[in-house]
């Protein structure tokens, strides 16, 4: 039976369209902020180890539905959490390392191909009804990836 985990955050994603442009220490805070909203709506549903293949389902509710670059594009923030981080080089001990995707949260190992399948949904609703919803499902190796 493969695994299922799904939350709610209480808003819709921010579209690119509306972050683009903003400093690089705004842009860091929006990116903190998402993090921290992700980690609160699945406090308890962080598997002991990432998905290795998983099926993700993110659906956008709002007023409006925007166009389909620029949702599965905005998608990414959220992706990017879901993520788990990983050294980006092996430096000397006692060096900072840097790491690739720091605000990873751990649900599934990667955002590659390999490792994921991602639909992205826009939903229209009315305004007090706006959220986003994330859906994680881990494919086992008798399921075809497409």
């Amino acid at each position: 039976m493969p695994k299922v985990i799904s939350f709610t955050l209480p808003a819709p994603y921010p579209l690119v369209n509306r972050t683009t442009g903003y400093s690089h220490f705004t842009a860091m805070k929006q990116k903190n902020q998402m993090q921290r909203e992700v980690a609160a709506a699945a406090y308890h549903l962080r598997p002991a180890t990432p998905l290795q293949r998983a099926h993700v389902l993110i659906e956008r509710h709002s007023v409006g539905t925007p166009d389909t670059d620029n949702l599965w594009g905005s998608a990414k923030r959220v992706l990017d959490c879901l993520t788990t981080p990983a050294p980006l080089v092996v430096r000397k001990p006692g060096s900072r390392q840097r790491v690739k995707n720091k605000r990873g949260l751990g649900f599934i190992v990667d955002d590659s191909p390999k490792h994921l399948v991602l639909n992205v949904k826009a939903m229209k609703c009315r305004l007090c009804e706006q959220k986003t919803v994330v859906t994680i499902t881990e494919l086992v190796d008798d399921e075809v990836m497409a």
